[in-house]
């Protein structure tokens, strides 16, 4: 790769996580300005450790899925930039925030170890290791 060859990295900034599956080794994921992700790409994709990395794969079509079934969004609204909300920028639309009784809500969550990744979520390494139902 570029590095190994010339000793230089280059940064890429994307929505479209099939270039990120075909010319990246490893994706940091944001959400409202604020990492929440850093995995290589193969452990992003197949046990991403953030909820939001698992919304948005779940979001996307595989080559693999069927064409009549429905995409999986994201509920909610994002927040806006200009006032960022307290605690996780995501609690507002992950399905996990209620079962932390208010955690998420107050509480900016720490980067932390979970495998090799590493994920800005109140939730137990447990529940973040779990592997995503089907990869890209």
């Amino acid at each position: 790769m570029m590095q190994e060859e010339h000793g230089s990295a280059v940064i890429l900034i994307t929505h479209d996580l099939g270039v990120v599956a075909e010319i990246t080794e490893r994706v940091l994921v944001m959400y409202a300005g604020r990492l929440v992700e850093s995995a290589s790409v193969s452990d992003a994709f197949s046990t991403p450790a953030h909820p939001y990395t698992r919304g948005l794969l779940n979001s996307v079509k595989s080559l693999d899925s069927d064409r009549h079934s429905r995409l999986e969004p994201i509920p909610g609204i994002p927040p806006s930039l200009i006032v960022l909300p307290s605690g996780c920028p995501f609690h507002s639309r992950c399905r996990y925030a209620e079962s932390l009784n208010g955690k998420c809500a107050t509480e900016v969550p720490e980067l932390k170890a979970v495998g090799n990744s590493w994920s800005a979520c109140h939730l137990p390494v447990e529940v973040l290791a779990t592997p995503i139902k089907e990869s890209l």
